[in-house]
């Protein structure tokens, strides 16, 4: 149940404006104020920091649960359920290049989730990111090749209706034939438009933000590359100071810290954001196989259990019930987090920026989520002295963690 009025007590609260001691209020859903008296009943964070819950806008699956590749309920609710874990409160339902039955059939399951989800279940789905389907086969990823298509305002507009109106994010690639009047129609639907899986050039990429675009997805990764004559999608993104980069978890495999500090340099608090771009492994289809070519090991679902073989041959199995060894298998939002911290500008207060507030803007809630403000919901991290995570709130709920 929703508690009635609490007063979280801490001498390290993440706002907007830097870190204050205080009392942040919570009222049913919502935090109501930040001062310095104790209202209702009070709980003691005072040896803890207080940060906004992550929000994170690209996350095909994580934990048990894989909203991309199975499309089902039981996945969103595994996701919401276990994305706690890993710090993040609100995250956009991401799909990926999938048939077109099957992005029809996922996207209605995940509108209804969005309409049904309680504080209870977890980490709240507040949108749906389609990763695709318009996307260029020179830069194909781990998508599906067979299944790209054109550009289409039509299909689009297929898209949001089977979603309710929930997608919130589109990632496309803007060289293609007719991207730019899907951008514009994108724009002009409130929705944010990303250039990700593109060949575009540099003039291109000029032409799409002029149409309304105005991020880029995983930053440097399946995009055309930067020249000294011809800068592309990686100079673009560089030369245009408005416009928001995201990169995926930073564990030095995606992207190399001295790349994410390049990027940092040049985008400052105000344009970076973090994410995951996670896939849930261990919920992918009964029979499904796939090699990561940066990992070098190719995953394969078999009797409900994940193999992984690696370069040499060697092969271990993982059951979905083994949660210890779930986790493991990618990195977690907040541990990406954590890798950064020490390198950002202004720390814990850099890092609610780029992987709370920043998010939110682009998908759409930030009236909502990413900064502890009076207005709006309780999403709260409690970080210990070693900045793990200690208790987690979704809307004004306090969530059970997987010790």
């Amino acid at each position: 149940m929703t508690n009635p009025l609490l007063s979280l007590a801490c001498e390290r609260i993440i706002t907007p404006n830097g870190i204050r001691s205080g009392y942040l209020h919570i009222s049913g859903e919502k935090i109501v104020a930040l001062d310095d008296s104790p209202r209702g009943q009070v709980i003691d964070y005072r040896g803890a920091m207080l940060m906004p819950g992550f929000v994170d806008i690209h996350v095909h699956g994580w934990g048990r649960g894989s909203f991309a590749w199975k499309g089902e309920r039981h996945s969103l609710r595994a996701m919401s359920q276990d994305l706690v874990n890993a710090g993040v409160t609100s995250w956009l339902a991401t799909s990926a290049t999938q048939p077109e039955d099957f992005l029809l059939e996922s996207l209605a399951t995940a509108a209804q989730w969005i309409a049904d989800t309680r504080p209870e279940d977890g980490a709240q789905a507040v949108g749906i990111h389609m990763e695709g389907p318009y996307i260029n086969p020179k830069f194909i990823g781990m998508q599906r090749l067979d299944c790209v298509q054109q550009p289409s305002i039509a299909g689009f507009e297929r898209y949001q209706h089977a979603a309710c109106g929930h997608i919130r994010l589109m990632t496309l690639a803007p060289e293609l034939p007719g991207a730019l009047a899907l951008i514009r129609h994108l724009h002009q639907s409130g929705v944010t438009i990303s250039a990700g899986h593109t060949d575009a050039t540099f003039d291109e990429i000029g032409l799409a933000i002029d149409a309304g675009l105005n991020h880029f997805t995983h930053a440097f990764s399946a995009m055309r590359g930067l020249h000294h004559r011809e800068p592309g999608v990686v100079g673009a993104l560089m030369y245009y100071e408005e416009t928001f980069a995201e990169v995926a978890k930073q564990s030095g495999i995606t992207l190399r810290p001295e790349v994410f500090d390049i990027l940092y340099r040049l985008k400052q608090d105000r344009r970076m954001v973090m994410m995951s771009d996670c896939l849930g492994y261990v919920d992918f289809p009964e029979g499904f196989e796939f090699k990561h070519y940066l990992r070098q090991e190719t995953f394969r679902i078999r009797q409900h259990a994940l193999e992984i073989t690696d370069r040499h041959g060697c092969t271990r199995t993982i059951s979905p019930e083994d949660w210890p060894e779930v986790c493991r298998l990618e990195m977690s939002f907040l541990d990406s987090v954590k890798n950064v911290v020490p390198r950002l500008k202004n720390g814990w207060v850099s890092a609610a920026q780029i992987a709370c507030l920043n998010p939110a803007i682009l998908a759409g809630a930030a009236q909502r989520k990413g900064s502890l403000e009076s207005g709006k919901d309780a999403d709260i991290l409690v970080l210990d002295d070693k900045e793990n995570l200690q208790a987690v709130w979704c809307r004004g709920v306090l969530q059970p963690l997987i010790r």
